[in-house]
Formats: structure tokens, C-alpha cells, sequence
């Protein structure tokens, strides 16, 4: 009973103390800046997904290879190259329904760079109503991504800098030099189809079918944040 009343008196000791200093006992502040940059891109990227049905498995496999093919015309059509066409996870699957032959579905992930969007709404138009093909998902960046997330870094450090001299200023202080600093993830806040995505991987969204199709001929700025956490000494 004596040891918890001391150590009880120890404590309220302690928060007196630190209630009382105007100043944290480590000479630091720390500040986080932000930045936000919206970007015209230059480069698209196109996912979606070729599912054919049928009680045969080849015909299905078959229907499935003739839509491959047309994309990859289509890209050669417009001046790209073929190698910007990616065929991923093809796949056979039971397909569910209350038939009493059972019939198979035969999938595929196609992934479509587009180096030059201004062959973008000729690649998009060539690709929405074809059948087979669903689940569209479409992602821009820029050649120039290097020197946006450099200004974005540039900017958030001025925005912690001010942010910190506000601070020391509230304490009668002045800011001193920097004694660390760490960037945090930088975000893609841009949404196109119903998805975000920050690393260009494919992802299937459920309701990416309910999502109106006009949208994919759509070029979108990117929007970028960025953000920097900076710890700076008092003078």
C-alpha cells in the first residue's frame, strides 16, 4: 500500500513538472508540410478484362485469343508498339449458372500502355462495346514524374518551415536548423472509374462495371500530395 501511494505522489510529481514548462524538455519542433501539384499527364495506362463462356473450354479459349489479337491490331493501327499489350493471369473457371451442361469461362487481364494520348480517345474507342471485354480501369502519369515529386518536396519543406517558425515564434523563440527530416508516401488523389490507383497494378473493382463508360475517353490531371515531416532545433 506504501509502494502505490509513492508511486502515485512520483507521478503527480512528474505531471506538475511538465505542466509547468513552456517548453518541451527536447529542444525540437516538429512540423509537417504539405503539398499539392495538379499535373496534365502525358502517359495512360489501360486495364481490363476478356471473358469468354462456353460449354467447350477451347471455343471459349478460342474467343478469348481472337480478342487478344484484335486489341493488339488496334494498338498497331494507332503506331504503338505491340510489346505495350500485356496478357496476364489467363485462366479457366467453372461457370456459375443453373444449366444442366456445364459451362466454363475462360478469363484473361489484358494491361495497355499508351506512350502518346494523343492516340488515347482512338485506343479507348476501339475498345469500349467490344465484346468480351469488361472491367475497365484506366491510371495516367507523367515522363516529367521525377521533377513534379522534386517540387512537391520543395514545396512541403517551405510549408514545414513555415509552420515551425509560427510555432517557435509562439514561444518567443526563433527557428534554428534542421535536425532530421522524412517524406511520406506520395499520393495519386486523382479517381478515374471508380478506382484509385497509386502503382499502376491491376485491380478489379466490383462496381467498375456500373461505372459509365464514357468516362475512360476521359484525360484527367493528375492530382499529387505530397508531404515532408521535419524536426527543427530552437535557437
Amino acid at each position: 500500500m506504501i509502494k502505490k501511494i509513492a508511486l502515485l505522489m512520483a507521478l503527480a510529481l512528474v505531471s506538475t513538472t511538465g505542466s509547468a514548462s513552456q517548453l518541451p524538455d527536447y529542444p525540437f519542433i516538429h512540423a509537417t508540410g504539405n503539398a499539392l501539384i495538379f499535373a496534365m499527364p502525358d502517359i495512360g495506362e489501360i486495364d481490363f478484362e476478356i471473358v469468354a463462356t462456353d460449354a467447350d473450354p477451347a471455343v471459349a479459349r478460342a474467343v478469348v485469343e481472337e480478342r487478344v489479337a484484335e486489341v493488339r491490331t488496334l494498338v498497331e493501327e494507332q503506331g504503338l508498339p505491340v510489346d505495350d499489350v500485356a496478357v496476364r493471369d489467363v485462366r479457366q473457371e467453372l461457370h456459375k449458372s443453373d444449366s444442366p451442361t456445364p459451362l466454363y469461362d475462360v478469363k484473361c487481364v489484358v494491361h495497355l500502355n499508351v506512350r502518346d494520348l494523343s492516340k488515347w480517345r482512338a485506343i479507348a474507342g476501339g475498345l469500349v462495346g467490344k465484346p468480351n471485354l469488361g472491367g475497365f480501369s484506366t491510371a495516367f502519369d507523367s515522363s516529367e514524374r521525377d521533377k513534379i515529386e522534386a517540387d512537391l518536396i520543395t514545396q512541403a519543406i517551405r510549408d514545414a518551415r513555415r509552420k515551425g517558425q509560427v510555432m517557435a515564434e509562439g514561444f518567443g523563440r526563433k527557428l534554428g536548423p534542421v535536425a532530421g527530416v522524412t517524406p511520406g508516401q506520395l499520393k495519386n488523389l486523382g479517381s478515374v472509374m471508380g478506382l484509385v490507383r497509386e502503382d499502376f497494378t491491376y485491380q478489379r473493382s466490383a462496381s467498375a462495371q456500373q461505372v459509365d463508360l464514357k468516362a475512360i475517353f476521359e484525360i484527367q490531371a493528375m492530382k499529387l500530395r505530397q508531404s515532408v515531416d521535419v524536426l527543427f532545433r530552437f535557437k
